[in-house]
């Protein structure tokens, strides 16, 4: 199957937030949210530390997320029209293009969604679970240990389409892989598919019909022997799965092996931010998978975007220009979205980190 035919598909997006300024083809506007722009949009929040930040699916939106000193959380909502705030009771909280709550986690150790469904991810004689979402939580990416006696029904019979990436990679020994699967959050206990066994995923993309998942293939039994996996021998990989009836199909593979990771996925191009091997002196760029074409950015950053370019230019106008940012109200004040002008004579401070 051709590169271009395993992005193929995936509209929207056309600019990019990242941690630098430069004009790269078709993509726009780079943007660098450095600690004056960072300040401006964080000021008076009551943020107790850095917060997360993430995207929505539209790219007209970043959610920065974190805790207040009295250990609710916090979701600042930043958009072209300016700020709102929003605080729940529950951590970690999720929410959709409309700023409705998707999922939390609650605080007896389960991830509760928007339509009451609850699902542990902590078990007591199990290790803890890892779970991502797409962005604006669509699609959460579950990864947790195959013990059935604590899955939800729906999963245990959910397919996994491709047990190996690998066919002849099949002697794993006394390893067990743990159950990794993907979930709607609309109905989160009825998962969607599992992953296979020789894949270990990191993050997840979607738009209508197809998912999109980045991670590592991985070889068991490396060199010969059998046992746990050769993560030495792991290798940068993508997978894009197709709506086939009622169910999904595996319909394309992305060899990747050439960068360490991917950080995020522009739907409009199917151009991948992506980051080159190495630690110290690790590079990122935008590359192509239906071309091959790689366009260095340079020293890689902590994490990055695709934005609307009308996001872009309010987000450019915060940092460069001054502009006052439109807070909604701060949330100890009923939450309300209406806005009020706020002041931004404020000095730098660090950025925060993505998702």
């Amino acid at each position: 199957m051709s590169a271009s035919r395993k992005l193929k598909g995936f509209t929207g997006l056309t600019a990019v937030l990242l941690l630098g300024a430069t004009e790269v083809g078709q993509c726009g506007s780079f943007f660098t949210p450095d600690g004056k722009c960072f300040k401006r949009l964080t000021q008076d929040a009551g943020f107790q530390s850095v917060p997360l930040v993430c995207r929505n699916e539209t790219g007209t939106k970043l959610f920065l997320i974190g805790r207040t000193p009295d250990g609710k959380s916090l979701v600042e909502i930043v958009s072209s029209d300016g700020v709102r705030f929003k605080q729940f009771e529950c951590g970690r909280p999720v929410l959709r293009d409309d700023d409705q709550l998707v999922c939390c986690v609650t605080n007896h150790r389960a991830l509760r969604f928007a339509n009451g469904e609850e699902i542990p991810y902590r078990f007591t004689n199990d290790p803890p679970v890892r779970f991502e979402y797409s962005p604006s939580g669509t699609y959460v990416l579950f990864d947790r240990s195959d013990n059935p006696a604590t899955m939800p029904p729906g999963w245990k019979s959910a397919p996994q389409l491709v047990p190996f990436l690998t066919p002849n990679a099949t002697n794993m020994g006394d390893y067990v892989p743990h159950w990794v699967g993907v979930l709607r959050s609309a109905e989160p206990t009825k998962a969607l598919f599992r992953l296979p066994n020789d894949f270990y995923a990191y993050n997840i993309f979607a738009r209508t019909g197809q998912i999109a998942i980045f991670g590592y293939k991985f070889v068991f039994g490396a060199g010969g022997k059998p046992g746990r996996p050769g993560l030495e021998k792991d290798k940068a990989w993508g997978l894009v799965f197709s709506q086939d009836g009622p169910g999904y199909k595996l319909s394309g593979q992305l060899d990747l092996r050439r960068f360490n990771s991917v950080l995020d996925l522009d739907p409009e191009t199917g151009r991948l931010l992506v980051r080159t091997k190495g630690e110290m002196f690790a590079k990122w760029g935008l590359f192509m998978p239906d071309s091959g074409e790689y366009t260095s950015l340079g020293s890689a950053g902590a994490y990055g975007f695709f934005l609307d370019p009308r996001f872009c230019k309010y987000l450019e106008g915060v940092r460069d220009k001054g502009v006052e940012v439109e807070k909604g109200e701060h949330y100890g004040a009923a939450n309300r979205s209406q806005p009020v002008r706020s002041q931004t004579n404020q000095t730098p401070a660090a950025a925060g980190s993505g998702r």
